[in-house]
């Protein structure tokens, strides 16, 4: 008797499908040609420096503490100081919360 050999062929291995989606299309950013605008602090004459200084650093994102006492103190020297410049939207809503915490601020375009 004779006897025979079956090649067996090995499986073939083959990676799992990706998870990935290529994108449809190619998102391209609009710079606005909007200018940026300042948020400008003014002085007044009974808030206290600590309590603007606190502020500041509440509603203007990491804002530093010398940073916050800077503008506090070219407000006090000065009557008044940029707090920072961004685009309008956002420049309203730093105003708006720095007013509803008791201080005194203006937007301008820059």
């Amino acid at each position: 008797m004779q006897a025979t050999f079956v090649h067996a062929t090995a499986p073939v291995l083959s990676l799992p499908p990706s998870t990935e989606t290529p994108p449809r299309e190619v998102t391209k950013r609009n710079m606005s040609s909007e200018p940026p605008y300042k948020v400008i602090l003014h002085n007044d004459d009974f808030t206290p420096m600590e309590h603007v200084i606190a502020v500041l650093r509440k509603v203007i994102p990491r804002m530093s503490v010398k940073r916050a006492q800077d503008i506090m103190l070219e407000a006090h020297k000065n009557g008044k100081a940029v707090v920072t410049k961004c685009h309008k939207e956002l420049a309203e809503l730093y105003q708006e919360s720095l007013n509803n915490e008791g201080l005194i601020s203006t937007i301008e375009p820059d």
